[in-house]
């Protein structure tokens, strides 16, 4: 029952978001047409979230939600002490996979689950927390709910970011009915625990069904905006063009081969993407007016992923003199490279010793609402394999049998936080 109980709810949510909602329980069904499009202040992540929580309260929890939006369930302890939270979040990259994100919720309520059918007397209360805007898809800042949580942005700052439909996040989340009063106090949490498919590639290529997190990679972006001169595309001589993009070609080949050359020489875990490219107006008989880059640069050294984003920067305003255009920097977001707390850490190598499941320290390369937590409560990370390394993409997948291995590891881990 349970496994059916989880594996159907994540299926169910896997069609919400997606352009034609399809079911799909299979690796053989994906294809690049079957993306989700669930990003903060949309129909689609209304009904998911209606669904989780409708969910949740089945299962006895009471669900709040704070004044950005994040969602909150608790199931209340035998004692009077702080809590254990564990869950993710639910919007999703343009495009995205199944799993990222929804897997720590559904794991956690299912863990909840499987400790309530068994007769489990949990000490600590239990938190299951749905994080708002981790992806950074609708209103820009990534990991926005948990910026909040711990105090890095201000709540009334994040409500009056907008969308591109020019939308504040205040009027999504009161249209929705997400937006709460309660400001939620993580000085009340002893414990994070957030299960999440690893995203990359290390897992599935040694065959290990467990990852133990042990530290969270740093992650910045830098917007570059470049402004040159419009014109006409046949009728403008060579030497006389201001192209902003031509200039911009720069500083996606500077990026790549900068990050390359750091990981030869510092022998880190160094990468730069170049991810966005707004090209105005976008008409190829017109030489284009401006341009706006968005470059993801990561890594589990600070120093380095510091070093690069200044370098960057330099070789934008570099631009102005070689190409003529003029130029200005944004940076929004920046999010320190995290350490997990080694208690934590502990718990699930224990849960999944206790198993006999096989388990692998390692590091994450992606950004996660956890990195935020650690700031404020003792956290840890436990990952599942990707298949194929794959993810922010409509083929990304999990095996089901990976992911109950996950919620069994989880679930022992809670038993164990759960314990005051």
């Amino acid at each position: 029952m349970a496994v059916s109980r989880w594996k159907e709810e994540l299926i169910e949510l896997g069609k919400m978001g997606r352009k034609s909602p399809v079911r799909v329980d299979r690796y053989e069904e994906l294809d690049m047409d079957k993306g989700l499009f669930r990003l903060e202040g949309t129909s689609e992540i209304k009904i998911s979230k209606d669904y989780i929580i409708t969910k949740m309260q089945e299962a006895g929890l009471k669900v709040r939600f704070d004044k950005v939006g994040n969602i909150f369930a608790r199931k209340e302890g035998i004692k009077k002490t702080t809590a254990v939270m564990s869950g993710s979040h639910l919007d999703s990259v343009l495009n995205g996979g199944m799993f990222d994100g929804v897997l720590g919720v559904i794991s956690a309520l299912e863990a909840i689950r499987r400790m309530k059918d068994e007769g489990f007397a949990n000490e600590r209360p239990f938190e299951i927390v749905v994080f708002m805007g981790e992806e950074g898809s609708a209103f820009k800042k990534g990991l926005l709910g948990s910026d909040v949580a711990v105090g890095k942005r201000d709540a009334e700052e994040a409500l009056s970011l907008t969308n591109e439909e020019n939308i504040t996040l205040r009027e999504a989340l009161k249209k929705a009915g997400y937006l709460g009063s309660d400001e939620f106090d993580l000085s009340e949490v002893e414990y994070f625990i957030e299960l999440h498919v690893e995203q990359g590639p290390v897992l599935d290529r040694e065959h290990i069904p467990i990852g133990i997190v042990e530290s969270i990679t740093g992650i910045t972006w830098v917007t570059a905006h470049i402004n040159g001169q419009e014109n006409h595309a046949g009728t403008t001589p060579m030497s006389m063009r201001i192209d902003p993009l031509v200039a911009a070609s720069n500083i996606v080949l500077f990026a790549s081969n900068r990050a390359n050359q750091m990981v030869k020489e510092l022998g880190g875990s160094t990468v730069a993407t170049v991810g966005k490219m707004i090209v105005k107006p976008g008409a190829p008989n017109i030489i284009p007016g401006s341009v706006e880059m968005g470059i993801d640069i990561r890594d589990g050294n600070e120093k380095n992923m510091k070093d690069l984003q200044t370098e960057i920067i330099r070789a934008v305003k570099n631009l102005e003199q070689q190409y003529k255009v003029s130029t200005s920097i944004d940076i929004p977001i920046y999010h320190p490279p995290c350490p997990c707390n080694t208690t934590v850490i502990g718990a699930i190598e224990h849960a999944a010793e206790s198993i006999g499941i096989n388990a692998k320290k390692m590091n994450s390369g992606a950004g996660h609402d956890a990195q935020n937590i650690a700031q404020k409560v003792k956290t840890g990370m436990i990952f599942v394999p990707s298949v194929n390394g794959i993810s922010h993409s409509p083929l990304e997948w999990t095996h089901w049998e990976d992911i109950e291995k996950g919620i069994q590891v989880l679930t022992g881990v809670l038993k164990q936080l759960s314990k005051v």
